[in-house]
């Protein structure tokens, strides 16, 4: 029978669907196992690497465990000269030889008791400890170590003589040792302790021995938080740090601190039986020697003597030259640091060239009175010694009779500057027996004093009496032997000076003093012994307390010569000027003082003049005042065109 052919259409149809359908089953099917592959794949990635993350956590190392293998073991099994140290290694007292050039490294671990003999190469600084000793041709890895007191067994808080003194013996050793390992920066973080360093002879050296001593080419480097303390004692003298006859060292940050409060002052001879009563020479700080030497941003205070001292090697010759082979203090910087409560001096130079104090606070040295017996001899306690300055520049040295000097101490170019003095008990700064020295920007509430000194400059400064009884802002002396004057060329200039008993006073040898401003003080400047080549220049002095002065010398004995004063602008309430008994007793009939071109003010001009008793050799021209002249029992005053003006 023949179909018809539609019929043939629809069976080829239906195949034609039939196949199709079974083609999508298929590739669903297909990609639902796809799936099914992929997210076990996942799962067993994903348990796989938690299982490498559980076994890296089964091979992670304790660092305070022993090692599993010795030393020696991992030494023997080197492929790369590198020894990690991630685990606690105790040596037994072994000493290993390692193999050339090799690095041992920190990881976290520790070496302990016993010695490492090296063959050049490098440790790094974490692994020093006080119980390895380390023997070749080795250096640090990097140039800075900080100190784990831990491991030096330094013991903090307060302790025993004996334990303090270990513990000055074991910082030692680190600093020799990372000295010699070529690190140049020692860092000390947070630690609080004691330091034996008594020294029972007043003595440079041996004192540095029984000291904290600090390398050339160092840097003691501290913190905020970093106490080092002087332990109590009752030797006269100490060092709680020293640097002796090195090259560039630094000491800086941290807080160093004496035993003033703390200290046995009783009676005592040291042990070459010199007396020592005084306990006068304990420092906190002692630079002996010492080239290129920084202090910076370090807290020092209450030492027995000076917080800061720095001095020669030795004693010079008797003209002042260096023994041959030995240093004096070259080149050193003390910068803002707090320097306090010491009780002899905060800072002292005794034998130095070229030294910079600048933007420090040097305050309370020297508090409270000497005290005496019922005898009248004296009882040293914490109280001041002297000097009690802030800062006191004074080299040891003897004048003979003839004039000449044996300079056995000799200081040469100071600068002090931008820096603050306040409540220091004798007074600020001690000009004693230096050379050479700057004096500038600096704020005082005492004064600024002499000895006998040259070439000397003080300039730009701000004094502010703390107390109206104080005598001077500015003392220049004179000091004569064999009618040499040992004080002479000094400029004082550009200083405001503000509530003291003398604003200026001055003597010596050839001595400018120009555009000060002086104002609340009783008297403005005072002329006082011999007084040579003096001139005095634009200076103003102001002051409406009772009974003040602009001028003033009264009963001069000595004789004075070349004095000059111009444009200088006075008013006060009482004298302008009041010279009694100056020059009385000079032959010469030559002028010897002049003044020109000044303003003369009396807030009291009825009843204040310009007086002169009993004075010589004066003139006044082209002066304005308005006030008149009163002259009593002097002789040649040339009085040459003045103006009285109401």
């Amino acid at each position: 029978m023949k179909l018809p052919t539609n019929f043939y259409v629809m069976i080829v149809l239906l195949l034609f669907l039939s196949l199709s359908c079974n083609k999508e089953e298929l590739f669903v099917e297909d990609l639902a196992q796809a799936e099914i592959i992929e997210e076990t794949e996942k799962t067993e990635e994903t348990e796989e690497a938690n299982e490498d993350s559980d076994e890296q956590q089964e091979e992670e190392i304790d660092p305070t465990q022993p090692c599993d293998l010795s030393l020696e073991a991992l030494v023997n099994d080197l492929t790369d000269n590198i020894v990690s140290i991630n685990c606690f290694m105790d040596l037994e007292g072994k000493t290993i030889n390692l193999p050339p050039n090799i690095a041992v490294k920190y990881e976290g671990g520790e070496i302990k008791n016993g010695t490492l003999v090296f063959s050049g190469g490098t440790i790094d600084s974490e692994l020093l400890d006080i119980s390895i000793e380390l023997k070749g041709d080795v250096v640090l890895s990097t140039d800075t170590y900080t100190l784990v007191s831990s491991k030096w067994d330094i013991v903090e808080g307060k302790t025993t003589k004996e334990i303090s003194l270990q513990n000055r013996e074991n910082i030692n050793q680190a600093i020799a040792l990372v000295d010699r390992l070529e690190g140049h920066v020692f860092e000390l973080t947070k630690i609080d302790a004691y330091f034996n360093v008594e020294a029972n002879k007043v003595n440079r050296e041996y004192s540095y021995k029984r000291s904290i001593r600090v390398p050339s080419n160092f840097h003691f480097k501290m913190n905020d938080d970093t106490f080092l303390r002087v332990q109590p004692t009752h030797f006269p003298a100490y060092a709680l740090i020293t640097t002796m006859v090195t090259d560039n060292a630094k000491i800086s940050g941290g807080n160093l601190i004496g035993d003033r409060w703390e200290h046995d002052y009783s009676p005592i001879n040291d042990i070459v039986g010199a007396n020592r009563d005084e306990h006068g020479y304990g420092h906190v700080i002692w630079v002996i020697g010492a080239h290129n030497t920084i202090i910076d941003n370090v807290f020092v205070s209450q030492a027995i003597g000076e917080g800061i001292q720095i001095h020669s090697e030795t004693i010079r010759d008797s003209n002042g030259e260096l023994f041959a082979g030995t240093r004096t203090s070259e080149n050193v910087v003390i910068k803002n640091c707090l320097v306090t409560e010491c009780r002899r001096n905060n800072i002292a130079v005794v034998d130095a060239k070229g030294v910079l104090i600048e933007n420090c606070e040097i305050n309370d040295t020297g508090k409270g009175s000497q005290a005496y017996d019922a005898s009248g001899n004296k009882i040293f306690s914490s109280a001041g010694t002297a000097p009690r300055y802030g800062i006191d520049l004074e080299a040891l040295r003897y004048i003979n009779d003839d004039g000449s000097m044996n300079e056995i101490n000799k200081i040469d170019d100071v600068v002090i500057r931008n820096c603050s003095f306040r409540g220091n008990a004798a007074g600020d700064i001690d000009i004693y027996t230096v050379q050479n020295v700057i004096i500038e920007n600096n704020y005082f509430d005492k004064w600024v004093a002499n000895f006998a000194a040259n070439d000397v400059v003080i300039r730009n400064n701000t004094f502010e009496s703390r107390d109206p009884e104080i005598t001077f802002g500015i003392n220049i002396r004179s000091f004569v032997r064999n009618n040499r004057e040992f004080n002479y060329n000094y400029q004082i200039y550009g200083n405001t000076i503000k509530g003291y008993k003398n604003g200026i006073t001055v003597a010596g040898k050839n001595v400018s003093v120009n555009n000060n401003t002086i104002t609340d003080c009783q008297v403005g400047i005072q002329l006082k012994g011999n007084a040579n080549q003096l001139s005095f220049q634009g200076n103003t002095i102001k002051s409406d307390l009772p009974a003040s002065f602009g001028y003033k010398c009264f009963n001069n004995s000595q004789n004075s010569y070349d004095l000059t004063m111009v444009n200088d602008f006075i008013d006060v309430t009482n004298r302008p000027l009041s010279f009694i008994g100056f020059n009385n007793e000079m032959s010469s009939n030559d002028i010897q003082v002049v003044f020109e071109g000044c303003t003369f003010n009396s807030k009291n001009k009825n009843n204040f003049f310009i007086h002169l008793n009993k004075a010589k050799h004066i003139e006044f021209k082209n002066n304005v005042s308005n006030t008149d002249f009163e002259i009593i029992d002097s002789e040649n005053i040339l009085l040459t065109n003045n103006a009285v003006k109401n």
